[in-house]
């Protein structure tokens, strides 16, 4: 696959110490957003959804994937990733069997963490090949690189925990026999760990091409049939996927296809964007529109991976990516907030072994040892636990992006019935509106388009604004701006961001 190439350069709080059971969890991972009723009017996305905001006090789902190895998967490391802000897990990094499995869901208990479970067992079933074909039928696609680091990872990772002593796929004779040994499996890793407290849903597998999209779709069925209160988790590869990794012939087309025939209760896909240097992927804002349009158009809250380690890339298909600073993983955060996302998670937590993708660090370092990026996570975290419970209710308008040269997916700024013009440094706008609230409440999120320089913006609100109201993180509430004594005519509102911030306001037309 060719390299992507770059057209633009570019607090507080304390996390939840209660369980959440497994019917809220999925009703968390279903964000506001999915819709049933909350607090008496329509969900985010529409009717038939979940009340998460009203049941679990606005918690966001922010997931650590590639966890602690087995030889870590101890209290006392979950206990950190706790500590860095997160409440839930994704399996892998060994982490991928039943004995491991069973470890990492005692340890996740003990620190009212939540595990979405891997099963590399399970992933060859879907499959259908076994030991080092079905690694290297995951990692080469269709005979080339595969344009994913994430794809890569899970292939070496399943090769070295399955072995050649694998599921051998090849003794299936038909696709009856196949879905059965599918069943099977499903329904055996829920007698084995069903009845851990901490387990809240099962990945059944990570970037399908649309060819298993049926296998994918089967497991889904008896899980859902069989555990209602756990999450089916599918993760969907990136824009710039070649067709061959699609299974058809476009992104757009794969979008379609996925959400059609397996029907997820979220929309997942990994974007890594921090190309080397100051650089970002020129898909990246297309990637966000399209996952955004088909977000809510099927009522299905959006996910999305955060680049939280560095990687060469080239042995992959992929240009190499550079080490996250605070402010990257800042921005990430708020770009993806912008564009509507329910939850996030990062890639990755634990660093990998040097694989093809040639892995930098991660927030832990091989060795186990804590490196900067823990501290900046951590911290980032402390803001998104705040500012992703005001947003989780709330439905996404519109994205644009004011002040900025033309980017591939990005919609330009246009005045419309609450701001009128943008002055300064470039910013994205996020428009949200709560579902029920009526036409005279909008809401703002202005994120700095940067993750280097600092932007001063001013934006003039029409002449029917009559409210501003700024969300203080710290406080988790929402306080007037004050007109300023000499301003006349319009509202005005000027305001400093740092590279990668973001700043919420609450607007009250007359």
């Amino acid at each position: 696959m060719p390299k992507v190439e770059d057209i633009y350069e570019g607090v507080h709080g304390e996390a939840s110490r209660r369980l959440l059971g497994r019917g809220e969890f999925l009703r968390l991972a279903l964000g506001a957003g999915a819709g049933m009723a909350l607090s008496g009017s329509l969900g985010a996305f529409g009717a038939g959804g979940a009340r998460a905001a009203d049941m679990l006090g606005g918690e966001f789902p922010i997931g650590a994937w590639w966890p602690p190895p087995p030889n870590q998967t101890t209290v006392e490391r979950y206990r950190e990733i706790k500590d860095a802000g997160f409440n839930f897990v994704i399996g892998g990094n060994g982490v991928a069997n039943d004995v491991n499995n069973a470890k990492a869901l005692e340890a996740a208990a003990g620190n009212d963490v939540r595990l979405v479970l891997t099963d590399y067992d399970l992933h060859q079933r879907i499959r259908g090949v076994s030991g080092a074909r079905a690694a290297q039928s995951v990692a080469d696609g269709a005979g080339g690189s595969s344009g994913s680091p994430m794809r890569s990872l899970l292939a070496e990772d399943e090769l070295r925990v399955m072995g050649e002593g694998a599921f051998d796929g090849s003794r299936i004779a038909s696709s009856a026999d196949l879905r059965e040994e599918i069943r099977q499996r499903v329904i055996a890793l829920l007698d084995a760990h069903g009845g851990s407290p901490a387990l809240s849903g099962v990945n059944l597998y990570d970037e399908p091409g649309a060819g298993l999209f049926g296998n994918v779709s089967f497991a889904k069925s008896v899980l859902s049939a069989r555990a209602v209160g756990l999450l089916p988790y599918v993760n969907t590869p990136p824009s710039h996927a070649a067709p061959s990794m699609l299974g058809v012939r476009d992104y757009p087309t794969y979008l379609a296809r996925y959400m059609a025939e397996i029907q997820p209760p979220v929309l997942s896909f990994d974007h890594y964007p921090l190309l080397a240097g100051r650089a970002i992927t020129r898909d990246y804002f297309h990637n966000w529109s399209l996952i955004r349009r088909h977000s809510l158009r099927t009522g299905v809250p959006s996910w999305v991976f955060i680049q939280s380690v560095d990687f060469d890339g080239r042995n992959v298909g992929l240009a190499p990516r550079r080490r996250p600073s605070r402010a990257d993983l800042l921005w990430q955060i708020n770009v993806s907030l912008a564009y509507g996302a329910k939850g996030v998670q990062y890639f990755t937590y634990w660093t990998p072994e040097n694989g093809a993708a040639g892995f930098g660090q991660a927030l832990i370092s091989k060795s186990g040892t804590r490196t900067p990026l823990y501290g900046h996570a951590q911290s980032v975290n402390s803001y998104l636990r705040s500012m992703g419970k005001a947003l989780l209710p709330l439905r996404s308008d519109d994205v644009v992006h004011a002040r900025a040269k033309p980017l591939f997916g990005a919609a330009p700024f246009r005045p419309d019935a609450f701001a009128r013009s943008v002055a300064g440094g470039p910013v994205i706008l996020g428009w949200f509106r709560k579902p029920g609230a009526g036409a005279k409440v909008r809401y703002l999120l202005v994120v700095n388009a940067s993750a280097f320089a600092t932007a001063t913006s001013t934006i003039t609100m029409s002449p029917h604004v009559a409210g501003i109201f700024n969300y203080a993180v710290a406080d988790e509430r929402f306080v007037p701006v004050r007109r300023p004594p000499r301003q006349t005519g319009p509202r005005r509102i000027t305001f400093r961001l740092g590279p990668g911030e973001a700043r919420l306001f609450r607007l009250r037309r007359r």
